[in-house]
């Protein structure tokens, strides 16, 4: 008798699809996972901003010498350690360093008593600074008994007197150098000459953009627009040509790290909101190493110091679009010899 034998026996699942948890367990992990990241990203952005509070801020002081020997006690006493005091001959040589952007800003005594004090600020240099210079001259003037004028000297626009569009930009321009990146690896993985052409052209457009925004949208700016875009199409460059480099040569793990340094240290470490110098001790410095540092110190020097002060920044972007380049050539010289193969 012939016919066909049935069984019961069940289809062999695919390998590693019986050891895998169930659903809702692994729902759990990533609601767990996405907290935990937005914990992370959270922490990122506060802690800088928790524990700001000015640590050694260079301000000048000049005058009198013996009128200013005390001043500079009183306020390294008064400040505990918060600012850090140069004397200067004259006026002048006081107003020439924070033009150079070597102070913040300082205060000029008088050389005869019952004349008022002059206190030089710079809110274009760093609004929380000028305001904590400013509160300072306040008490001195109230512990001294001596009247006390206040001058900026790099003032905000009228449109913007608190200069809030400056420091609004500090993601705008983490996001200018990460999304063209990620963009240009995903869609173009094996054209590293292709990608540096983009990433030229995607830098000189952001920057020519974001400084018209800044003038002409919100008024956070009104001298020196091409210093202005030619700094950002830098300081945009520099960050967008890394991140390449690390997408095109170690593909998205290299992106995926580049991306996280960009927006986890870089951007609430570039001091364009506050100053380097008051940030936690350390990482201000380290800010001004990164792309987003040295362009919101380049920025700021381009806005309201014709340039002054930014040779350093200046060097650090450059070092950094010199780093990406070299990782896409590296990149270039990979994909050659695979195809030769």
């Amino acid at each position: 008798m012939t016919g066909t034998q049935q069984t019961n026996a069940r289809p062999t699942p695919p390998a590693g699809e019986g050891h895998q948890p169930p659903p809702a367990a692994r729902a759990a992990g990533l609601v767990l996972a996405i907290t935990a990241a937005l914990a992370v990203v959270a922490m990122a952005f506060a802690l800088p901003a928790v524990h700001s509070a000015p640590r050694e801020v260079p301000i000048g002081a000049a005058g009198p010498q013996a009128a200013s020997a005390q001043t500079v006690d009183m306020l390294e006493r008064s400040g505990r350690d918060a600012f850090a005091v140069t004397f200067y001959p004259s006026r002048a040589a006081l107003t020439r360093a924070i033009e150079d952007r070597e102070v913040y800003g300082g205060i000029t005594l008088p050389a005869a008593p019952g004349e008022p004090a002059t206190l030089l600020i710079a809110t274009g240099a760093s609004p929380a600074v000028a305001g904590l210079l400013t509160q300072m001259g306040h008490q001195l003037g109230m512990h001294t008994g001596m009247p006390v004028t206040i001058e900026d000297l790099a003032p905000p626009t009228p449109d913007d007197p608190r200069g809030a569009g400056l420091a609004a930009s500090a993601l705008p321009l983490t996001l200018a150098g990460l999304l063209p990146a990620i963009a240009l690896v995903l869609a173009f993985p094996r054209a590293p000459g292709l990608q540096f052409g983009a990433a030229l052209a995607s830098a000189a457009l952001s920057g020519v953009t974001i400084a018209a925004l800044l003038r002409y949208v919100l008024g956070s700016t009104t001298t020196n627009f091409w210093g202005v875009a030619g700094g950002l199409t830098l300081g945009v460059g520099a960050a967008l040509l890394l991140l390449l480099g690390l997408g095109a040569l170690f593909g998205k793990a290299g992106l995926g790290v580049g991306a996280l340094l960009a927006v986890l240290v870089g951007n609430p470490l570039s001091g364009l909101t506050s100053a380097p110098e008051m940030l936690p001790a350390g990482w201000g410095a380290l800010g001004q190493l990164l792309p987003q540092g040295a362009t919101a110190t380049v920025l700021r020097s381009a806005a309201f110091f014709d340039g002054a002060g930014s040779s350093g920044a200046v060097a650090v972007l450059v070092c950094w679009a010199l780093t990406g380049t070299a990782l896409l050539s590296a990149a270039a010289l990979r994909h050659r010899k695979l195809a030769a193969r």
